[in-house]
């Protein structure tokens, strides 16, 4: 296994490379040891989907930071904010726009924090409000008075018919992964699953995580969750599914019971994932591009259901965190569309960008 040293010493292994005729950036560290780099350093929001395997590793030269990306057309568009040594994320925003002028695209960051924005300002991007995260401060939440009757009206009568909720950690059973796909399938029906920033089931990625289950009085698996963190102390609820057949609430039961178990195991936060173009446009003075998109976010409901998942988190967010696109100077209509196609193009990219185990020995 790569261990911490040699990944952040890295002379000898640049030296390496450039005999190679590789460039220090292609770096590819296998999965399992990017968990290594995640416990030291913590993760992001978005950071559990680069077990999706469907985007490409950038490291900056000291191997401090990893951006993670995606091309598309004339654009890399980067999933979240860099991951690594905060104090030197300015220093890989620039690296990475060099590596993309080298390769003449353009940079995309998709889903930045607030917190960093004066980085890629700094660094010549644009800002356009995407959405909010769904937050639980887990200290605060109870089911407790009114806010919380519903809930624990649902929960209670869940429990009274017999029907059961557990976690199981990793590893899990052949017989556990084969029962959640198949609700999974059921759920999708006739619909392709998506990538990039939207999660999909794909069996080595919900294997690597906690599974919340719900269960019916039979024993039957009815609903579940994938319980990624990031490394600090916040839970994701992540790729959730239902069977057609689950009874009304399910979802609502599932939920509540994951939060009051990530309460109990300790955790601060819990995250809901995104509600898009949630928040935006809404402002008298916003920009006309984000008054489009509130246009959207009203009328667009019996496509996309915006405004139906931003009220079903509301049920439990307690915090709303937004996110931005971060882009250079660029047609927005042509950046969206992108977009897009970029998360409905469900590909992944082989395990490796460079020769097989080709790190490992780089890094001996």
């Amino acid at each position: 296994m790569v261990s911490m040293k040699s990944l952040i010493s890295i002379s000898n292994s640049q030296k390496k490379l450039m005999k190679r005729g590789l460039s220090e950036n292609q770096v590819h560290v296998q999965y399992d040891d990017l968990l290594t780099f995640f416990k030291k350093n913590g993760g992001n929001h978005v950071s559990h989907l680069i077990f999706l395997k469907d985007k490409k590793q950038f490291w900056t030269k000291d191997l401090n930071v990893l951006i993670v990306y995606k091309k598309i057309f004339d654009k890399y568009v980067v999933l979240g904010d860099p991951l690594g040594t905060e104090s030197n994320f300015h220093k890989a925003i620039k690296e990475f726009n060099e590596f993309c002028k080298k390769n003449r695209v353009k940079p995309i960051y998709y889903q930045v924090n607030p917190r960093y924005m004066q980085l890629y300002h700094d660094a010549g991007f644009r800002f356009m409000k995407l959405g909010e995260e769904a937050l639980i401060e887990l200290n605060s939440f109870s089911l407790d008075g009114k806010r919380g009757a519903k809930l624990r009206t649902r929960l209670n009568k869940f429990t009274r018919n017999g029907f059961t909720f557990r976690v199981l950690q990793p590893p899990h059973s052949p017989q556990h992964i084969s029962d959640i796909k198949s609700i999974s399938q059921c759920w999708l029906g006739t619909e392709k699953e998506k990538g990039f920033s939207v999660v999909s089931f794909y069996e080595d990625y919900v294997s690597r995580f906690p599974i919340a289950l719900m269960q019916d009085p039979q024993g039957k698996i009815i609903a579940f969750a994938t319980l990624p963190t990031n490394y600090k102390q916040t839970v994701t609820i992540d790729l959730m599914r239902n069977c057609k057949q689950s009874p009304h609430g399910t979802m609502d039961v599932l939920f509540t019971n994951i939060i009051l178990w990530a309460k109990e195991s300790g955790f601060h936060k819990c995250s809901l994932g995104m509600a898009p173009l949630a928040n935006v446009g809404n402002c008298e003075d916003s920009f006309i591009s984000e008054k489009l998109l509130q246009y959207v976010y009203r009328y667009g409901n019996k496509k996309y259901n915006f405004k139906g998942l931003k009220e079903f988190k509301g049920k439990f967010a307690t915090d709303w965190e937004p996110k931005y696109l971060a882009y250079k100077k660029s047609l927005l209509p042509i950046v969206f569309l992108q977009l897009i196609l970029l998360i409905n193009r469900n590909k992944r990219q082989p395990n490796t960008i460079l020769k097989k185990n080709i790190a490992r020995k780089v890094f001996d």
